[in-house]
Parts: structure tokens; C-alpha cells; sequence
């Protein structure tokens, strides 16, 4: 996609890109460009001289027709902590689906944190995303993906349109992870046995490290960081080779950003041996 829309698409084709490159034992943003509605705030310096970098919608969320894209590339070496200031609005399409493509390359022994916040599918919302990450030898990506039922303070349970997700990630060529969904409430019963039950929101957490092996000792600690969460329900487990899945149910937004946090915490720790910081307070 193009940075520049025709006229009668401004405001509707969002684009952004992100290359950041290493210099001098510290991460560097190289390239940033974005056209509304979509934008990226100027990055912070953590203390072990990686950047973390706040993306988001100034606009106040997406709208159906809307097509949205973002590129991003880590270059050898890089570390990058990628969030959002607050959770996704994505509000009603009368015709068309927004569209949501993202692109993440990660170089060698470069590591990706990408932990934006839920998404919150307003009624008669439709919304279709693709999330494709890429990795070399050596890289480590934690990624952080998480949805709403509705706006539940209004009652608005499955009350949205559409919503369809598609999560691919691959190591050297080699795809290590694959996820596909596709929530249509009005022809799935979402609220019985097997789907959500009475919970309200479904997070997932990946964490992909190349030539690391992910001990069982691991995947116990993401575990019961998450399952010691009150209002959640869920669990982590090891994926064939060199990384984990956790996924779980929350009853509540504080319920699903806390098991975040506490997955986020615990996988940073055995991933890259760093401990945790606020994301909010930077």
C-alpha cells in the first residue's frame, strides 16, 4: 500500500513503517512514515538500550472499509517493545469489512515484543486482520494478541458482525506458528460449551526463541503466571519446536490485562532473562 491515498480515501487507507536498525550496542528508529489513521509516537530508550514505541489510532478507532497496513522491520541485532495506548475500538461497518494487514521481520538475534492492547468489536462491527511475522537465525518474538465479546459494560455481548483473524509465524522459513478464526455471532453459538461460556475475553500469548530450547521449567512458569490470575481460566503449553502458546479466558478487562502482564512477565524472564517494566509509566 502506498503512504499517499487517493482523495476520497484519506483518512480511510492507513499506512506505517517502522525500520529500526542497531548502532553502537543500541537500537535505533531509521525510518518511520505513517498516514492517518494510523500513527507512531516517538520511541523511549529502556536501559539495556533497546526502544520501546507506543503505536496507535488518533482517530478514535477503525471504521468498516477501512484498510489499514503496517510494515515494520527489526534489523540484526535490534530489540523493539511494540504496545498501544489503549484498547481498539472497532466500530460498525454498513457494507464493507475493515482491513487489517500486519507485517513483522525480524533479522537475526533480533527480538520482537509486540503487546498491544484487546480489541473491542462495537455492534454490527466486521472486521478481517492478518498478523505475519518473519524471523532469522537467532531472533526471539513475544506477541500478544486479545479480543473482547462486545462492549460489556453495555450489555453488548455477540453483537458484532464479523471478526476473522489469521496469526502466521515463521523461524528461518519454517512456519513454528498458525492460527486462524473466524467469529460470525450470529451463526455461532460463541456463549455455549466449547466456545467462550460465560467469559468475556480471550487472550493468547506466543513466544518463539530460535537455538534456545523452551524447558518444561518454562512453560511451567508462563503457566502459573497466568493461571494464578483471578478471573482466568486457561494455560500454557510447549509448541513442537523452540517456543510456547498460552491461551485464556477473562472474565473481566482487568482480569485479561493482568493475566498480560503476568504471561508477558514470566515469558520475558525465560525468553530473554530481562525482568518486566511498567509499560504504562514510560
Amino acid at each position: 500500500m502506498s503512504c499517499f491515498s487517493r482523495p476520497e480515501r484519506v483518512g480511510r487507507d492507513g499506512f506505517l513503517r517502522l525500520v529500526f536498525e542497531r548502532r553502537d550496542d543500541r537500537t535505533v528508529l531509521t525510518d518511520r512514515r505513517f498516514t492517518l489513521p494510523l500513527q507512531a509516537l516517538e520511541p523511549s530508550r529502556l536501559p539495556d538500550g533497546s526502544l520501546y514505541m507506543m503505536m496507535l489510532n488518533p482517530t478514535g478507532g477503525t471504521f468498516g472499509g477501512d484498510r489499514l497496513r503496517t510494515e515494520i522491520v527489526l534489523g540484526a541485532g535490534t530489540h523493539v517493545v511494540l504496545t498501544t495506548p489503549s484498547a481498539t475500538k472497532v466500530y460498525r461497518a454498513l457494507d464493507q469489512p475493515a482491513r487489517c494487514e500486519t507485517e513483522i521481520a525480524v533479522g537475526k538475534n533480533a527480538i520482537l515484543e509486540y503487546l498491544p492492547d484487546h480489541l473491542i468489536p462495537h455492534p454490527g462491527a466486521a472486521l478481517r486482520q492478518t498478523f505475519d511475522v518473519t524471523m532469522e537465525h537467532g531472533s526471539c518474538a513475544i506477541v500478544y494478541d486479545a479480543i473482547a465479546a462486545g462492549r460489556i459494560g453495555r450489555g453488548e455481548r455477540w453483537k458484532f458482525r464479523e471478526l476473522s483473524s489469521e496469526v502466521s509465524m515463521r523461524l528461518e522459513g519454517m512456519r513454528r506458528y498458525f492460527s486462524r478464526a473466524s467469529l460470525i455471532p450470529a451463526s455461532q453459538a460463541l456463549h455455549g460449551l466449547g466456545a467462550m461460556e460465560e467469559f468475556d475475553y480471550f487472550g493468547s500469548i506466543i513466544g518463539i526463541r530460535d537455538r534456545a530450547r523452551t524447558t518444561k521449567e518454562d512453560i511451567n512458569a508462563i503457566d502459573a503466571a497466568i493461571t494464578s490470575t483471578h478471573g482466568v481460566w486457561g494455560g500454557a503449553s510447549a509448541l513442537p519446536a523452540n517456543g510456547f502458546v498460552a491461551k485464556f479466558l477473562a472474565s473481566s478487562a482487568h482480569a485479561v490485562n493482568r493475566a498480560m502482564l503476568s504471561g508477558w512477565s514470566a515469558a520475558r524472564m525465560q525468553l530473554i532473562g530481562l525482568p518486566r517494566f511498567d509499560l504504562r509509566k514510560l
